[in-house]
């Protein structure tokens, strides 16, 4: 008999009035977030002051690589760079005039259509 009482008092089932217990809807919250890792997948958290030194070591090693990768980058001498940055303003003054020029025939174009209109 001691059983029976403690079916109907929690374990997901209906009390006595018909309305499901809180553990039912506790489940029903949690099934409509998402969906939580299984404890092997989970990422191990760090702790306060043990997990900093561990940065700063990750930090440093992160600045070694980038100056070691840096270092394998081929650079543009200085003419190659001049003459880079005058191909990019040759192209940009070409682009500049090719729209002021179709910005102009096409103001003349509306202009003249709205004086034939009025």
């Amino acid at each position: 008999m001691a059983k029976s009482a403690n079916n109907k008092k929690g374990g997901g089932k209906s009390t006595s009035s018909g309305k499901p217990s809180q553990n039912k809807k506790a489940v029903a919250r949690r099934t409509d977030a998402k969906p939580s890792r299984a404890r092997s997948q989970q990422k191990p958290q760090a702790k306060g002051k043990a997990a900093r030194p561990a940065e700063k070591r990750g930090f440093m090693k992160f600045l070694h690589d980038v100056r070691v990768e840096m270092g394998k980058v081929t650079w543009p001498t200085r003419k190659d760079l001049a003459q880079s940055t005058l191909v990019v303003l040759v192209a940009v003054g070409i682009a500049t005039v090719y729209t002021f020029a179709l910005d102009s025939v096409f103001d003349r174009a509306i202009t003249f259509v709205v004086n034939l209109i009025t």
